[in-house]
């Protein structure tokens, strides 16, 4: 294992997050730019900002599935989950792109009306370190703000509102660059931009596209329950 992917397998194991530094190079990430801009009609407004858009399970459609593979065939990305998940490890269907996307305080687990697909009351406790959530920036950014530690700390999975810190001194900001990639266990307490910073109008011009998608060990029962909760949900947000 270079020293580049221990760095960043330990920082995932201890603090909850990690930073892949230049992951992609700029002429790949403006091409992703530009496939996601010319396929921006299948994307939803879920926000209130009328430049939000959002795209679940974007690798179920062809003419985006390139996305998903540029992430999923990268070598440092797949030795860093291959070391966090184990051989064998699998995506489990959760992927996104959002442009302009406000993100309030939460945890990437089953929440709400979904959470009972985790079948317990110490998700993190007794399963960090199993499933991670790859995130892919196309411009600079320091939206990302998160709990340190946080993906090993349990909270009510009723509403986000209990993901909420009580303690400024608690959070961390992760500033990342364009083609970075961003490693996050998904047990890990985070936040992204804010409802007025998606307002802005300059990003109807400019855009701010993340993508992502989840990885889980396989063979593994908080997999299997993340990957069938979540295709309950997707269902559900096809209907909307």
């Amino acid at each position: 294992m270079s020293y580049k992917c221990f760095d960043i397998v330990n920082a995932v194991k201890e603090t909850g997050i990690g930073i892949i530094p230049g992951a992609f190079q700029a002429e790949i990430i403006e091409e992703m730019r530009c496939t996601i801009l010319n396929h921006i009609n299948l994307m939803k407004n879920t926000r209130q900002a009328l430049s939000s858009r959002h795209l679940a399970g974007f690798h179920r459609f062809p003419s985006l599935e390139q996305l998903h593979n540029l992430i999923t065939g990268h070598s440092l990305i797949h030795d860093v989950l291959t070391k966090l998940c184990g051989e064998g490890m699998r995506t489990i269907g959760l992927s996104d792109i959002t442009i302009n996307r406000s993100q309030q305080w939460h945890k990437d687990l089953l929440r709400g009306k979904y959470k009972h697909y985790l079948n317990g009351e110490s998700v993190c406790e007794e399963s960090h370190g199993k499933v991670f959530k790859v995130l892919v920036y196309l411009q600079d950014s320091s939206s990302l703000q998160y709990v340190e530690g946080s993906h090993r700390q349990d909270i009510p999975l009723n509403s986000d509102k209990f993901a909420i810190p009580h303690n400024d001194n608690d959070i961390h900001r992760a500033s990342v660059s364009m083609g970075d990639a961003v490693v996050l266990d998904i047990c890990t307490t985070h936040r992204g931009s804010t409802e007025a910073d998606c307002a802005l109008p300059e990003l109807e011009q400019n855009p701010r596209i993340l993508i992502s998608t989840v990885y889980g060990r396989a063979n593994c029962t908080f997999t299997d329950r993340m990957e069938i909760g979540n295709t309950i949900r997707l269902i559900d947000w096809a209907k909307m």
